[in-house]
Protein backbone atom coordinates (compact mmCIF):
# COMPACT_ATOMS: atom_id res chain seq x y z
CA UNK A 1 0.00 0.00 0.00
CA UNK A 2 1.64 3.27 -1.24
CA UNK A 3 -0.71 5.65 -0.30
CA UNK A 4 0.65 8.04 2.96
CA UNK A 5 -2.63 8.83 4.22
CA UNK A 6 -3.83 5.84 6.50
CA UNK A 7 -7.48 6.53 6.01
CA UNK A 8 -7.11 6.48 1.99
CA UNK A 9 -5.36 2.64 2.83
CA UNK A 10 -8.42 1.93 4.71
CA UNK A 11 -11.29 2.86 2.28
CA UNK A 12 -9.04 1.02 -0.44
CA UNK A 13 -8.57 -2.02 1.46
CA UNK A 14 -12.32 -2.37 2.47
CA UNK A 15 -13.24 -1.58 -1.27
CA UNK A 16 -10.97 -4.65 -2.17
CA UNK A 17 -11.36 -6.81 0.59
CA UNK A 18 -14.69 -5.73 2.14
CA UNK A 19 -14.80 -7.41 5.57
CA UNK A 20 -11.39 -9.11 5.41
CA UNK A 21 -9.90 -5.57 5.21
CA UNK A 22 -9.86 -5.60 9.01
CA UNK A 23 -8.22 -9.00 9.66
CA UNK A 24 -5.32 -8.10 6.38
CA UNK A 25 -4.35 -5.52 8.07
CA UNK A 26 -3.85 -7.19 10.90
CA UNK A 27 -1.80 -9.41 9.51
CA UNK A 28 0.42 -6.73 7.75
CA UNK A 29 0.69 -5.16 11.84
CA UNK A 30 1.75 -8.38 12.86
CA UNK A 31 4.20 -8.90 10.42
CA UNK A 32 5.55 -5.55 11.07
CA UNK A 33 6.03 -6.42 14.90
CA UNK A 34 7.75 -9.72 14.00
CA UNK A 35 10.90 -7.71 11.47
CA UNK A 36 10.42 -4.88 14.39
CA UNK A 37 9.61 -2.21 11.70
CA UNK A 38 8.49 0.72 14.30
CA UNK A 39 7.26 2.68 11.28
CA UNK A 40 5.75 0.31 9.55
CA UNK A 41 4.13 -0.72 12.59
CA UNK A 42 2.94 2.31 13.38
CA UNK A 43 1.54 2.84 9.40
CA UNK A 44 -0.31 -0.75 10.39
CA UNK A 45 -1.81 0.45 13.74
CA UNK A 46 -3.35 3.66 11.78
CA UNK A 47 -4.78 1.74 8.98
CA UNK A 48 -6.48 -0.88 11.18
CA UNK A 49 -7.77 1.86 13.53
CA UNK A 50 -9.16 4.17 10.14
CA UNK A 51 -10.71 0.60 8.92
CA UNK A 52 -12.57 -0.01 12.35
CA UNK A 53 -13.62 3.72 11.71
CA UNK A 54 -15.04 3.23 8.85
CA UNK A 55 -16.74 0.69 9.58
CA UNK A 56 -18.35 2.28 12.12
CA UNK A 57 -19.55 5.25 10.40
CA UNK A 58 -19.88 3.74 6.90
CA UNK A 59 -20.83 0.23 7.03
CA UNK A 60 -21.96 0.74 3.23
CA UNK A 61 -18.12 0.74 2.36
CA UNK A 62 -18.04 -3.15 2.96
CA UNK A 63 -20.57 -4.26 0.35
CA UNK A 64 -17.90 -4.09 -2.66
CA UNK A 65 -15.78 -7.01 -2.04
CA UNK A 66 -13.41 -8.36 -5.03
CA UNK A 67 -11.37 -11.79 -4.15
Amino acid sequence: MAAADPRDTAQTMIRLHGLRAQAIAMEHLMEQRQSGDATGIERWQAVHAAICELRRTAPHLETASVE
